[in-house]
């Protein structure tokens, strides 16, 4: 029996899914993940995904960061990954301000695009976990699976939108680990069409 999640990648978003949404993230030391965010992307690992991080960093255009901040940061997530057997395949973010219109902000899908030029992958085999509304609605764009992860503040502007109908949600999840625990029960064979097709 071959990997559950062979041939299929998952997106992440970072602030308020795999750590605490603080606001503007400016160095490592203010970079926490939550407790088995690391554990569960080895779980992803092992099960053959892709899994590429996918982060809109406007603290970049706005001053408060510098892009050596944003690789610094993201190298203390590397760590943190490896010290329980997990990776990242790829790492893209935009660090442009939201007015300046740019095609790789999320929830426009220039991040994805950036990922299918590096990675081989079918998008309508794919899945974004994310915690907030525009995570959604790029899942819907590209056609994968989304799956709201309820971590953050803004989970909760999220949830009401699902509820009133005008976004579109595979599932919900109260945790990350809930959220790959879903993944890898519907890549073993339980996919499903994207919601609202």
């Amino acid at each position: 029996m071959g990997l559950s999640l062979e041939g299929r990648t998952v997106f992440l978003d970072r602030d308020g899914t795999l750590n605490e949404d603080t606001g503007y993230i400016r160095s490592p030391e203010g970079f926490t993940l939550f407790p088995g965010v690391a554990k569960a992307i080895a779980r992803l690992n092992r099960e053959g995904a892709g899994v590429v991080l996918i982060t809109n960093q406007s603290g970049v255009a706005r001053g408060l960061l510098t892009l050596s901040d944003v690789n610094a940061i993201h190298h203390k997530l590397k760590v943190a990954l490896q010290t329980e057997g997990g990776w990242l395949d790829v790492i893209f973010f935009c660090p442009h301000h939201p007015e300046e219109g740019c095609w790789c902000r999320k929830p426009n899908p220039g991040l994805i695009e950036q990922a299918q030029a590096t990675l081989e992958m079918d998008l309508s085999h794919s899945y974004l976990l994310g915690d907030k509304c525009l995570d959604m609605v790029l899942a819907h764009r590209i056609g994968a699976m989304g799956i709201l992860v309820t971590t953050s503040p803004y989970s909760q502007e999220a949830l009401q939108a699902i509820q009133a109908g005008s976004l579109k949600t595979a599932h919900v999840a109260a945790s990350f680990q809930e959220a790959v625990d879903w993944v890898i029960q519907d890549g073993g064979g339980r996919h499903c069409e994207h919601p609202g097709d």
